[in-house]
């Protein structure tokens, strides 16, 4: 792990994405506590009027007064949330899914892949508004539990194709042998050693969960108002009396996309991260093998 961490470090755009993550998740955590206006208080005196951005309002208010700083750190924090719980209700889902459909092979993995190419068929945003349409409370917690159990089949065939690799092992024949039971041989042996992979899907999922949830809450199927993300304030800014209020939609807009681009480029860094370390750890291998063979 200490030589994936070092390899990371060395990815420029990786650690540059790590550092705007960082400032945007403590931005979430803490702007809300000392932000000193409402994300919800509606300003009667400015309905329909929406200000500028200026020193007092840095990011201007919207149609009802309310301030967009104060709105954008709630809502990334809202965003946030949504993004990593989904991302870890998919990642344990998709794992011990096709953790168990790799180790079983035989018939029980081909229906168990089948399973997954026919839920692959459907396009997932569209199976999700489906699912949400069908669901007559728009919590939180419903909008994770959608997003995380409809967004697990990519892990799944990722999980699968490492476990078929790392069954074949010696190490686990060896674990055979000795008579270690399926069970622990799957969350012992196989699962931790097809864990690289997963990193880095966990890593993008994240980034994908946002972008999911902000077009179900741009549908009004997602986060409900008064409570901000970063979905409803693009729907807030499409009304046509936000025509003359271009921050409205510049604010969520890039926020979205800059911290999408932050996750993609920091899991990208993983990637390659973990692809050098295992080559090179690969190499001393292939060296030391053919010594011996040639002895």
């Amino acid at each position: 792990m200490k030589l994936v961490v070092k390899r990371f470090l060395r990815e420029g755009p990786a650690v540059a994405g790590l550092a705007v993550l960082i400032i945007v998740i403590g931005a979430a955590i803490i702007g809300p506590l000392v932000d000193p206006f409402s994300p919800i208080a509606i300003s009667h005196a400015l309905l329909g009027n929406p200000l500028a951005p200026s020193p007092a309002h840095p990011f201007g208010t919207d149609l009802l007064g309310r301030d967009e700083l104060a709105r954008a750190l709630v809502g990334a924090r809202v965003s946030l949330t949504i993004g990593f719980t989904a991302m870890v209700v998919g990642i344990v889902f998709g794992t011990l899914y096709g953790a168990i459909s790799g180790a079983a092979g035989g018939v029980v993995d081909a229906l168990m892949m089948r399973v997954v190419d026919a839920l692959l068929s459907f396009p997932s945003f569209f199976l999700i508004i489906t699912v949400e349409a069908l669901t007559d409370h728009f919590t939180l917690a419903v909008v994770v539990l959608v997003i995380g159990m409809l967004s697990w089949m990519g892990v799944a065939r990722l999980v699968r194709g490492e476990i078929l690799s790392v069954r074949e092992r010696d190490f686990v024949e060896a674990a055979r042998a000795l008579g270690v039971g399926p069970v622990r041989l799957l969350f012992r042996h196989l699962i931790p050693n097809a864990f690289a992979p997963v990193v880095v899907a966990a890593t993008l999922a994240v980034g994908d969960n946002i972008l999911t949830e902000a077009g179900l809450s741009f549908l009004g199927l997602g986060v409900q108002v008064p409570t901000p993300s970063w979905g409803n304030m693009l729907q807030d800014a499409l009304l046509p009396a936000a025509q003359s209020a271009p921050w409205l939609i510049l604010v969520p807009g890039l926020l979205i996309v800059v911290t999408l681009l932050a996750f993609n480029v920091v899991g990208e860094g993983i990637r390659i991260a973990f692809d050098r370390s295992i080559s090179q750890s690969a190499a001393p291998a292939a060296s030391s093998a053919a010594e011996e063979a040639a002895a």
